[in-house]
């Protein structure tokens, strides 16, 4: 007869009975109850040492973080959670370090102790957080491969006052000097217009043609919130005129430290001389900006002590040329969608309302869905945000519960309103009444 690996709790009672109460022997008990001699001298021999609780399973550790603990510890974690609810597990490592019924246990780190929780459902895990896209990796090195933009507030210069915004452009690789261009901001890039600092960048790409590659911290300006839960504008624009954007690394200001030099050298132009308006401090910093180019010996690595344009006359111009005249009709706007289709955007509608704030708009979802966290995906045809109920899994999508329109994504708000690039004339508003088309060169 084989052995039977599995046996129910009223067959090893029974045995206990026939072995020890009718005093059976082991092969009479295993062939009325069609189990093996061994399986009867196994049962019996645990009774003998236990008992009748001895004849129960064995009650193995469930795994997780707190298995090779002991009881009194695992039961003294879960405890003090569900006593503090709002204490954390730091808290909790010095309490359950001086509790004296613990003395001389071993302890669960902070973090298996957030772990546990977890696991035991005394831990609210935290709703998915809206991903943008990765940057885009850096080009091979060559001119105009890379620009480094970047801003520098609060400037003065006698004649005009404090409150001045440069924006300035480098090219690390041919060391050259893109751009210079001053703004009144007294409170800094952030009170200065979107169209103003985007129509410099247009007359920048003007003169020397299009980047691969922009390069920019965190500013406000240039990726908008420091949560990036939201696609900036520069990022929109970039993508439709061609231009990758890459974000250095959080904290690394080395990382523009061409840019960041640059800085320091434009700085000279605005001590000393007293200019009259600020068209007249732009004239000097246009000037300044071709003598570094194309006179002053540069100390850059690769320059020899000679002007940029000298060791790379071929970087006058990317050739990736950008006609402002044609920017309505060459706006890339497929390409944008393509890139809002690559975010993933999470809000939680409010307790009240059911609302949920997108694109500096509110949009309802009905009562059903108040407090709920959402998920929010872009769809390029038609060009609408499609709202889905979480799936099971983290990137999963459930059901649809609703689309709308997001006005932040058409071209028209895009592009905005430009004195250098052709607008189509709005309803009601003559071709002679539209604005300017300027392309004489970068001056403001």
């Amino acid at each position: 007869m084989g052995t039977r690996h599995l046996s129910t709790i009223p067959d090893r009672l029974e045995l206990v009975r026939l072995r020890y109460e009718e005093g059976l022997s082991r092969r009479m008990v295993g062939a009325r109850l069609g189990y093996s001699r061994k399986w009867v001298r196994h049962w019996s021999r645990r009774y003998r040492q236990g008992g009748t609780a001895a004849l129960q399973p064995v009650a193995h550790p469930r795994p997780g973080p707190l298995a090779h603990f002991a009881p009194a510890v695992a039961r003294a974690v879960l405890a003090y959670r569900r006593t503090h609810p709002r204490m954390g597990a730091r808290r909790a490592r010095v309490v359950l370090d001086q509790d004296p019924t613990l003395r001389g246990e071993r302890l669960p780190a902070v973090r298996t102790l957030e772990r546990a929780w977890k696991q035991a459902g005394l831990l609210a895990s935290h709703p998915p957080v809206t991903k943008p896209p990765p940057t885009s990796a850096l080009p091979p090195p060559q001119p105009h491969a890379v620009w480094q933009l970047d801003h520098q507030d609060h400037l003065s210069a006698t004649g005009i006052g404090t409150g001045l915004v440069l924006q300035s452009i480098r090219d690390p690789h041919a060391a050259l000097t893109i751009g210079a261009d001053v703004f009144w901001g007294p409170g800094g890039a952030y009170t200065v217009a979107d169209d103003l600092l985007f129509d410099a960048l247009r007359r920048r790409f003007v003169q020397w043609g299009r980047p691969e590659t922009l390069s920019v911290d965190r500013g406000v300006r240039f990726l908008g919130q420091a949560q990036r839960t939201f696609p900036s504008r520069l990022e929109l624009l970039c993508v439709g005129w061609g231009v990758r954007v890459h974000q250095i690394r959080p904290g690394r200001p080395t990382d523009q430290g061409a840019v960041e030099r640059l800085h320091q050298t434009l700085d000279a132009v605005f001590i000393g001389p007293t200019f009259a308006d600020l068209p007249a401090l732009q004239a000097a910093l246009d000037t300044h900006q071709a003598d570094l180019n194309e006179r002053f010996p540069s100390r850059a690595k690769g320059c020899a002590g000679q002007a940029p344009l000298i060791v790379h006359p071929h970087a006058g111009h990317s050739d990736r040329p950008f006609d402002p005249a044609q920017e309505w009709e060459t706006f890339d706007l497929a390409a944008v969608h393509r890139f809002l289709a690559t975010w993933k955007w999470y809000r939680t509608a409010d307790k009240h309302g059911a609302q949920v704030s997108f694109g500096h708009r509110n949009y309802s979802l009905g009562k059903a869905y108040r407090g709920t966290t959402v998920a929010l995906r872009f769809s390029a045809d038609p060009p609408e945000v499609v709202v889905y109920e979480l799936g099971v899994a983290s990137e999963d999508l459930g059901p649809e519960i609703k689309r709308f329109h997001c006005p932040f994504f058409d071209k028209e708000r895009i592009l905005g309103d430009s004195t250098v690039a052709w607008r189509p004339p709005r309803p009601g508003v003559h071709e002679h009444d539209a604005p300017l088309l300027m392309t004489g060169g970068p001056s403001l």
